[in-house]
């Protein structure tokens, strides 16, 4: 048995719904992005939970919680490790806890860090000039974005329910399902560099394909026997429902001119022969209010602030007189 199978689907990015609305209302289009890693688009909250809070002279000093991890003379605290899991996306955040191998190395790379920093400032890295820049810039760069935050917040009760619902009708177009298909496959693994293999698996497929429609075994109990490609075979042959532009040309073609319940010929591929059942189709669709509304909530409030964020600074320009000295602009671009 061969071990790499052909992609029964195209690698295509399909937008479906909330990805083009999240962009058009103001995402920077990168919903996807924000699906499996931190958002690229900075995010002021995950910032600031990152940077520990000052504490008021007067306040008692907090009891240190205990470490996780430690290397040395430097630890990763419980503290620390929260705060960390808390800023990240709630997908990511569950993977990490459910996955202590990934946790743990985050663990590790963290000590090290520590440790560097450590070493680095043993020899008054920090104390350069060049570094204590770039320290202060970062340091500006939190307060700003955490100080606009607080001044363009939108009202707990923005967007109302009209609101919502106008713009759920204005995009309608970005929640439209298209039609999609249901597709049962037989996979028999034969690259095409090998020509005897490709002969066998042929001459088995054209007897799988017989016996199907000779109403002599059922589909699903073909696929589990004979399919090379394990995840679909044991589920009887069964990939579920998708659009049919995410199959490849070749199946596409095939499919596109099948009725619910036929059997196609055998598919030649360049990694084996296909045999494929369509089992149901569903015609297109919209994605009904309810389900996207917590995303589009969101969407609107996200748009909402940066226009009120770039409001408070055009405003800080419009304010004052802004002086720009020719001369000095001049000599720097030279």
């Amino acid at each position: 048995m061969y071990q790499h199978y052909p992609k029964f689907f195209m690698q295509s990015a399909m937008a479906l719904g909330l990805t083009a609305v999240l962009a058009g209302c103001g995402q920077d289009g990168d919903a996807q992005a924000q699906q499996s890693a931190p958002a690229s688009t900075e995010q002021p909250a995950a910032a600031q939970s990152a940077t520990p809070a000052a504490t008021p002279a007067t306040a008692p000093a907090a009891e240190a919680s205990p470490a996780v991890a430690t290397l040395g003379t430097v630890s990763v605290s419980q503290d620390e490790l929260q705060r960390f899991l808390q800023a990240l996306p709630a997908p990511q955040r569950d993977a990490m806890r459910k996955d202590r191998g990934i946790l743990e190395q985050w663990l590790r790379t963290r000590l090290a860090e520590k440790a560097v920093i450590d070493q680095a400032k043993a020899q008054d890295w920090d104390d350069k000039a060049e570094i204590r820049q770039t320290i202060e810039e970062a340091q500006n760069q939190v307060i700003l974005r955490s100080y606009l935050q607080s001044v363009s917040e939108p009202a707990a009760d923005y967007p109302s329910e009209q609101e919502l619902q106008t713009a759920y009708e204005d995009n309608k177009e970005q929640f439209q399902v298209p039609a999609m298909v249901r597709i049962s496959q037989i996979f028999l693994a034969a690259p095409q560099e090998d020509t005897q293999a490709v002969a066998r698996a042929k001459k088995e497929a054209d007897g799988l394909v017989k016996q199907l429609r000779d109403g002599k075994a059922a589909f699903a109990e073909l696929a589990k026997e004979h399919s090379d490609e394990q995840a679909s075979a044991q589920r009887g042959g069964d990939n579920g429902y998708l659009p049919l532009a995410q199959l490849v040309p070749a199946m596409r073609t095939v499919v596109g001119k099948m009725t619910t319940g036929q059997i196609s010929d055998p598919i030649v591929q360049p990694e084996g022969i296909h045999i494929l059942q369509l089992t149901d189709t569903r015609e297109p669709s919209v994605r009904p209010m309810d389900e996207v509304k917590p995303a589009l909530r969101d969407a609107l409030r996200r748009q909402r602030q940066q226009e009120a964020a770039q409001a408070y600074v055009t405003g800080m320009l419009s304010a004052g007189t802004v002086s720009i000295d020719g001369k000095v602009l001049s000599a720097t671009l030279e």
